[in-house]
């Protein structure tokens, strides 16, 4: 079978002296492994198509039983130079790269996630805040991954919880007064309200929100605390100490 779709390319690995493997989040197949055989040879026709982070039409062939799709043709549509040539807009492209292979496997579709992708991939080179798109972009994938937090009614009564700041990650969100114990956290008010406009007003108006220094940070780390209590196959995002490097200086 041969299928068609845009994608993005989220990591690259070498096979073989002139082959790679791709990971692809495409936007009618989600994500996808694929060989590139021949792409590392010099003057290949796949040459300068598939680095990390660009946009490109595949088209591959599929074999039952096959863990590995064969590409056959790629046409690049977004280069993704502005991305690369930014050391900190690439690092935090590639964190949102780490999140989606956490979060979404193979097999599942989903067009949402590829436009997100790209909406994020199209916005840092240029933002003053890139944690903030960042955190809006992972508040968006645990929603399409089926892990959206609880930010109105207690996950353990079901009532409205009012302003009592208790959360629990493992049941899921925010907690009643009534229904805090021992083991809750507390969130922030200002995460809370953030994640609230995340779901009000969209990807481009949250993207722009200002938090305390250091906040979106802080709310990124709340978001990965919140997925690993509900996300099996576990998140290595290894972007982040890379981050944390260019953040201090170091390098």
């Amino acid at each position: 079978m041969r299928l068609t779709t845009p994608s993005w390319v989220l990591r690259r690995v070498r096979w073989s002296e002139s082959s790679l493997i791709l990971t692809l989040y495409s936007m009618d197949q989600g994500r996808i492994s694929v060989i590139a055989r021949g792409a590392l040879r010099p003057g290949g026709r796949f040459q300068g198509l598939l680095e990390l982070l660009s946009g490109v039409e595949v088209t591959v062939t599929r074999r039952e039983g096959r863990e590995l799709d064969t590409l056959v043709d790629a046409t690049l549509f977004e280069p993704g130079t502005r991305l690369r040539s930014d050391p900190e807009a690439f690092a935090h492209a590639c964190l949102l790269s780490e999140w989606v292979l956490g979060l979404f496997m193979g097999g599942e579709s989903s067009s949402s996630v590829y436009n997100l992708l790209g909406a994020a991939f199209a916005i840092l080179p240029d933002s003053r805040s890139r944690w903030a798109v960042t955190c809006v972009s992972v508040e968006s994938m645990l929603n399409l991954a089926g892990h959206a937090m609880e930010i109105d009614d207690c996950v353990r009564c079901g009532m409205p919880a009012g302003g009592s700041g208790r959360w629990s990650h493992r049941d899921g969100g925010i907690l009643c007064s009534g229904c805090s114990a021992p083991g809750d956290i507390v969130i922030s008010p200002g995460i809370l309200e953030f994640v609230k406009t995340c779901r009000r007003s969209g990807f481009e108006t949250a993207s722009r929100v200002r938090l305390w220094k250091g906040g979106f940070r802080t709310c990124h780390d709340f978001m990965r605390e919140f997925a690993q209590a509900h996300n099996q196959s576990g998140l290595k995002l290894r972007s982040l100490g890379v981050l944390e490097d260019l953040e201090n200086g170091v390098g």
